[in-house]
């Protein structure tokens, strides 16, 4: 039974669309459980509508359409219910509605049961019978487990083909996440590769030499059109290093030695990159930290792009006139550098987070970008009307007059918004009663900073250094450690940039130190993997160490300290190094360490903590995941993870209250400290140094220009008072909304 109930969700979720899905899925039910009819009513929650959508024991005229309303029949009443019923003379019910025209009042037995995915009802499973019988338990069991396993893969085929549905009540609209403010709309330019890896033919009879020279030429000419795609943007200078990264990609310590590894045991050119491209990307994609799963898009990119040049593949040039959308499964920097800049005014990724290239210059460049909406048909778009809502992450494919005309009001209206975001850039953070707020950035590469330099910001607050180290097929050595980090600290003189050391392990595992565990979230992470490894970690003290020693703005923040002896340990070592340092290069002052809270047994160490250190960083993200114990990256728990949970409330007011008194200063580097009214709540709590994206720095100054710290901190008693997240947001939505906030906070900003 086990086997064939497999068989029939692995079919479902094969299915080409929902239609097929259900057309079929009908009839394997009635022949796994011997059954005369089954039927299948998907749920349109907006309307409170089920729809008969397939059935086979029934009779549905074609082109009927045959609904109930949550308050009608005996499906409706197992909806709203969210439970099975089981009937052997259902028509006795007094919920009971006959549909004539199904020739239902044939079949007394009734046995129906929910189709439920993460709290939400997709619809209704039924089966029914001649005989007037109560079906068994076994049967009852069989039905609600296939409902359970049918329910993710009916949500993910609902939603691939939801845009393509012509029956009454579905929309064709589809949503995905904020990737950069705005509202855009044109038509649709959809980029799709005409061969990928995936497609490529293996090769025999290669000639080694011949196939080096090939992939030699195919990367000098590559790095060539990365830095010419780099100049055709209107941008600073230094926000070109983003194609930089692009270039040192295709170096011999990055991708090209590898390759070239491979060609030498007789694999041609495109197959040895596409065996170390795929291997890279799989390795990133299995990341947790968004913004390291973005760096898989930008190795995918590259080996593309190089795949082109080596004759293997090229990407559909023709684009329409007008203002543009760029649409793809993946959009990359480098697809966005192709399009006319005054043509381009907006962009959409089937895949990819706010953490990506696209994502970054997009707002750098000042284009709306919805990223991550899965449910779009690429085939079916190109030269299409499209109207994306950067605020909700919202897309509306050929939208009726009377929505664009509303849309096309609020494009005016965020033009005058921006001129007020963009005046709020200049000088500090300060609130309306005259406070200041130190706000700080999140990088990870040295073109983040860059972008960000010209942003206003008061520093960098946390510069994850472990990306580096997963872009490259060696531990890189302290000289390229320390010209790196050198830049970073350069961007920002007489500021303070918080170098995180190298936090690998868990969902960061580096190919080139293999780490398999059941359990990698509550593993050799972090700092424990550092210590364990003093040799890595003393040759990042180092680079790190004479990086400040040129500059004298270094901070550095330690991750995933669960001990005060962890602590002692990494300062033992970071002596050692400044000690060896000293005697080359003369006496310089050692810099500020810091620790990061996000594992919940720091929260009770800070009193030992504060003797050892200079400063404290809440790591928001991990710290809820870790107190709630809830993996915001597994679907079925996502729902669950609320930065504005009271337990996490608690534990932050905890961590600034005892800090304040320990005379440690603290900031909030996860995504909270991004969020208007995360912005509210840490603002309320007591917090004054948030970090976040670069692309947030000049809205949080704009909000903090309209909020008073006295008013905000009257509200703290309130909110740790709440018993729930919902009351605590309905207690800080009051006094955005009255700041003039309300339209932000109802359009997700």
């Amino acid at each position: 039974m086990l086997t064939r109930l497999q068989r029939i969700v692995q079919q479902v979720n094969s299915a080409a669309s929902l239609d097929q899905a259900v057309s079929w899925l009908v009839g394997a039910i009635c022949e796994l459980m011997n059954t005369e009819v089954c039927s299948v009513y998907l749920a349109d929650a907006d309307q409170s509508l089920l729809q008969l959508v397939a059935t086979q024991g029934l009779t549905l005229p074609p082109g009927t359409l045959c609904t109930l309303s949550y308050q009608e029949g005996l499906v409706g009443l197992v909806a709203t219910k969210e439970e099975p019923i089981n009937l052997a003379a259902a028509q006795d019910h007094p919920n009971f509605k006959l549909i004539e025209v199904l020739n239902e009042e044939l079949f007394q037995s009734f046995l129906g049961v929910p189709i439920i995915y993460r709290r939400r009802v997709l619809g209704v499973l039924t089966i029914q019978q001649r005989d007037a019988r109560i079906f068994d338990s076994e049967e009852e069991a069989c039905l609600v487990t296939l409902a359970n396993q049918l329910a993710p893969a009916l949500a993910n085929v609902e939603e691939r083909t939801r845009l393509l549905r012509a029956q009454t009540g579905w929309k064709r609209s589809a949503t995905g996440q904020a990737g950069a403010p705005g509202i855009a709309l044109g038509a649709c330019l959809v980029r799709i590769p005409s061969m990928t890896f995936e497609d490529l033919p293996e090769a025999t009879g290669i000639e080694v030499a011949a196939e080096l020279r090939r992939f030699d030429e195919a990367v000098s000419s590559t790095q060539e059109s990365l830095r010419a795609l780099a100049r055709r943007f209107d941008l600073p200078a230094q926000t070109q290093t983003i194609f930089e990264l692009y270039v040192q990609l295709l170096s011999p310590a990055s991708l090209g030695d590898p390759v070239r590894s491979l060609i030498g045991t007789g694999l041609s050119a495109e197959w040895a990159l596409k065996a170390v491209v795929e291997e890279a990307v799989d390795r990133f994609n299995a990341m947790e930290d968004s913004y390291l799963k973005e760096r898989a898009a930008d190795l995918k990119d590259v080996g593309l792009r190089l795949l082109q040049a080596l004759g293997a593949a090229q990407m559909n040039k023709a684009r329409p006139e007008g203002d543009i959308i760029l649409v793809a499964d993946e959009v990359t920097a480098t697809m966005l550098a192709e399009v006319p800049r005054e043509q381009l005014k907006g962009i959409v990724s089937r895949r990819g987070s706010g953490h990506s290239h696209a994502a970054i210059l997009a707002r750098a460049l000042g284009i709306p970008a919805v990223l991550g909406v899965s449910a779009l048909p690429l085939s079916a778009l190109p030269g299409r009307r499209l109207v994306i809502d950067g605020y909700t992450g919202r897309c509306f494919i050929d939208p009726e007059p009377a929505l664009e005309r509303e849309y096309r009001r609020l494009v005016s209206e965020e033009a005058a918004i921006s001129q007020d975001i963009l005046a709020s850039a200049q000088g500090p953070a300060v609130t309306l009663d005259g406070q200041r707020v130190r706000l700080y950035i999140n990088a990870g590469l040295s073109a983040d900073t860059d972008v960000a330099a010209g942003q206003g910001a008061d520093g960098v607050g946390l510069y994850r250094t472990e990306v580096p180290f997963m872009l490259a097929n060696r531990f890189p050595g302290e000289e390229e450690q320390f010209r790196l980090y050198g830049h970073v600290l350069s961007r920002y003189p007489n500021q303070p940039v918080t170098l995180r050391t190298l936090d690998v392990g868990g969902d960061k595992p580096l190919p080139y130190l293999p780490i398999a565990e059941d359990n990698p979230f509550l593993g050799w992470r972090g700092i424990r993997i550092t210590l364990d490894q003093p040799d890595i970690f003393l040759i990042q003290l180092k680079a790190m160490l004479r990086a400040h020693q040129q500059h004298g703005n270094l901070q550095i923040l330690l991750p995933m300290v669960s001990s005060v002896a962890e602590v002692d340990e990494a300062l033992r070592l970071m002596r050692q190094a400044h000690h060896e340092l000293c005697e080359v290069l003369g006496d310089f002052p050692l810099p500020k360490v810091g620790v990061m809270v996000e594992v919940p047994a720091a929260l009770y160490l800070l009193p030992s903590l504060a003797d050892r250190v200079q400063f404290v960083s809440v790591g928001s993200n991990d710290l809820t995941q870790y107190l709630l114990a809830v993996d915001r990256n597994n679907p079925r728990v996502a729902d669950l993870f609320n930065s504005f949970h009271p337990a996490v409330v608690q534990a932050l007011a905890q961590i600034q209250r005892d800090c304040a008194a320990l005379g440690l200063p603290v900031s909030v580097c996860g995504e909270l400290a991004g969020e208007v009214m995360g912005i509210a709540l840490l603002l309320a709590l007591g917090y004054r140094q948030l970090s976040m994206n670069a692309s947030q720095v000049a809205r949080a100054k704009h909000l903090l220009k309209k909020l008073s710290l006295k008013e905000l901190s009257a509200l703290k008693d309130g909110l740790l008072a709440c018993q729930d997240a919902d009351q605590l947001c309905w207690q800080l939505h009051e006094p955005l909304s009255q700041a003039g906030f309300g339209h932000w906070l109802r359009a997700g900003r």
